[in-house]
């Protein structure tokens, strides 16, 4: 005979769901608590690192006060005495979850579900160590915005420009200075396309919006987490980075062996093309992670306005914008629109989670001004360099009549008195990359602007990323100098192997 289940479900009540997918969800989410009915679920997960999972256990129930949480010990498939550590720990709302082999750290995933978690879920992993108000912190973000999906502290070692570079010595003063560093900042939550998560917090119905498993388990090798935060934003919740909230991450690879490096390295490139496979060519560094803070140094804001209105162009998925808009946070500057055009199309569906769908457009550069108003924005931003473009007088030209006074457009321009070019001048014709062949010149365009009465300013340069540049082609270029009148040979050496250079146009009052 068939086992019958039954599931009360007499004290449900959804007529007073309304109109707001974010409230139903919310709504729904708390309808379905598990039994210990905790605002929080933390759940530590663990593989054969005893004396890491001590102290990451030890810190959360030292560290997380004054909050209602239960927690989920997964001990999966340790031989090294974790379950019965688990087995040990003094904390009423408790269950541990044993997996009796090690087969993934995303195996169990497939066997926890829905049932387990409370209105907010936090997951960490072993070599975590949390801090004073890390919690607490998270959770008033969370709770700030119905949008807000997920929220991810900041950590030590850490890749994505999640780590602030808290230095300590010993245990204590880590301690001292996360303490210092945890003081709730709207100023710091930044709003982020892609999240490496370490101890991320996830509101339920984001879980139910997004689907589990958590990650993708398709991402065996690497790039879950580019994943995880790709379908947040996808369901149409938002990923904030907590800046004001810092956690140990007691993982550091520095130092790992060649064949650890090789491994890493395979795995990522795998993870990588996975990623690309998944979401139709999206590449999760070059198109997410091209940050610009030399834009955020020169960022101006002159206008009395809470609101601002930002532009991209090109901007890939738009991280340069959305960049500009937590900047702008730190000028109490809360409520900013952002828009966007870009020439193509696989970059739209991304821009519209960062811009909304009736901010972004998609079509030919030489006709983007047509979708927006003149003087509409305060700050536009290109996002390719400006000399890769047929007509870049045209497409700066239209772009600045859509400037606000006192508004800021910024650009960048690739420089074609690089390296390649200068080793092709003296016959290393082998050594020339074409692709940073560009038919305007950098003093070309500068010269047009100054003579058309733009208000342009330098920022900075940036450099080829490592090992763009052979160790053969600087050694050949040395050579040239020697036999060469050069006065300042690494200030020569520093141009050549500049990539780019930043500037802005500042729209003055007439």
């Amino acid at each position: 005979m068939s086992e019958i289940i039954e599931i009360d479900t007499k004290d449900i009540d959804i007529s007073e769901f309304g109109n707001s997918i974010y409230q139903n969800r919310s709504d729904l989410a708390v309808i379905t608590n598990k039994k210990y009915n905790s605002d929080v679920t933390i759940c530590v997960q663990a593989y054969n690192n005893i004396e890491k999972t001590k102290r990451c256990v030890e810190s959360v129930l030292k560290y997380t006060s004054n909050i209602d949480y239960d927690l989920i010990l997964v001990d999966n498939g340790s031989n090294d005495g974790t379950f019965e550590y688990f087995k040990s720990v003094c904390f009423e709302k408790m269950a541990v979850i044993r997996f009796t082999e090690n087969h993934g750290a995303f195996i169990p995933q497939l066997f926890i579900g829905y049932e387990l978690f409370s209105r907010y879920t936090v997951f960490l992993t072993d070599d975590v160590i949390v801090t004073k108000n890390w919690l607490k912190n998270m959770l008033i973000i969370a709770k700030s915005n119905p949008q807000i999906g997920i929220v991810n502290p900041m950590s030590s070692n850490v890749s994505n420009m999640q780590d602030p570079g808290i230095v300590f010595s010993y245990y204590e003063e880590m301690q001292k200075k996360a303490a210092d560093y945890n003081i709730s900042d709207p100023k710091k939550w930044n709003e982020r396309l892609r999240i490496i998560t370490l101890g991320a917090l996830y509101k339920k119905e984001c879980l139910y919006a997004k689907g589990l498993p958590i990650s993708d388990v398709g991402f065996s090798h690497s790039f879950s987490d580019d994943d995880i935060t790709f379908r947040v934003r996808r369901a149409g919740y938002k990923a904030i980075l907590a800046g004001d909230t810092w956690i140990h991450h007691d993982d550091d690879k520095s130092n790992l062996s060649p064949e650890k490096l090789q491994k890493m390295n395979e795995d990522l490139a795998i993870g990588r093309q996975n990623f690309r496979d998944k979401y139709f060519g999206i590449d999760a560094w070059d198109d997410v992670n091209n940050f610009i803070p030399e834009y955020l140094s020169a960022l101006k804001v002159t206008s009395k306005t809470e609101r601002a209105r930002v532009l991209g162009i090109d901007v890939r998925c738009g991280t340069p914008i959305l960049e500009i808009k937590n900047a702008l946070r730190k000028f109490d500057i809360f409520d900013t629109e952002c828009s966007a055009h870009t020439v193509d199309a696989k970059y739209t569906i991304d821009l519209q989670t960062v811009c909304g769908a009736s901010n972004v457009f998609s079509g030919s550069i030489n006709g983007f001004s047509e979708s927006f108003e003149q003087n509409a924005f305060d700050y536009i931003v290109i996002g390719n360099d400006i000399n890769t473009y047929s007509d870049p007088f045209r497409i700066l030209k239209s772009a600045y009549k859509l400037l606000r006074t006192n508004g800021q457009l910024f650009f960048s321009l690739h420089n074609t008195n690089n390296i390649f070019n200068f080793a092709y001048s003296i016959g290393l014709t082998s050594m020339r990359d074409t692709s940073h062949a560009i038919d305007y010149t950098v003093e070309e365009i500068l010269e047009q602007l100054m003579q058309q009465g733009y208000n342009v300013k330098f920022i900075a340069a940036r450099g080829f990323e490592v090992g763009v540049v052979s160790q053969e082609l600087l050694s050949n270029v040395n050579l040239c100098f020697d036999r060469l009148p050069i006065n300042d040979k690494s200030e020569t050496m520093y141009r050549l192997t500049s990539e780019h250079y930043y500037l802005v146009i500042d729209r003055e009052e007439n």
